[in-house]
């Protein structure tokens, strides 16, 4: 069963790491290819990328905790840590695919780097004050990374 606690692991860092550095920069970078920098357009466009693929792709994570869980520590079911950090993921990825994305897509759509092709490109609308959604996704990108690290001490603590 150490299998499946170290394919969570595994997953944590390889795609919660990414999706941390990536909402932590994209607004950087889009802002700074809204003031014309050319390659800031591609940066921006890779971290949205990331944000969205590895954000989907992070849900492994709590399925591989949750099995390891219940096939190889069942005794700890009754700890209340656990039941906070579940907790703490669910309000992470509320703030990513409620607040970040969608601030993202706008800015993307502003930058006119969103692919026409996707579904519901075409609807986004664009961001009308760049500063202030820069400012916003600064913020949501704290508090996202915020609960991660929160929920990274409590899995160290028990």
């Amino acid at each position: 069963m150490n299998l499946i606690y170290a394919a969570h692991v595994i997953t944590a860092i390889l795609f919660l790491g990414p999706v941390m550095f990536a909402t932590s920069t994209f607004q950087v970078q889009a802002l700074a290819a809204h003031k014309g920098d050319a390659q800031a357009v591609g940066s921006a466009a890779l971290m949205y990328r990331v944000t969205t693929i590895y954000g989907a792709l992070s849900g492994l994570v709590p399925v591989f905790g949750i099995a390891a869980w219940i096939f190889a520590y069942p005794h700890l079911m009754k700890n209340g840590l656990y039941h906070a950090s579940i907790l703490l993921c669910i309000i992470a990825w509320a703030v990513l695919y409620l607040a970040i994305i969608p601030r993202q897509r706008t800015m993307m759509a502003g930058l006119g780097a969103l692919d026409p092709d996707q579904p519901g490109n075409k609807k986004v609308k664009k961001v009308s004050d760049w500063n202030k959604t820069k400012s916003q996704l600064s913020m949501f990108g704290g508090i996202f990374n915020g609960l991660w690290l929160l929920v990274a001490l409590l899995m160290v603590i028990v």
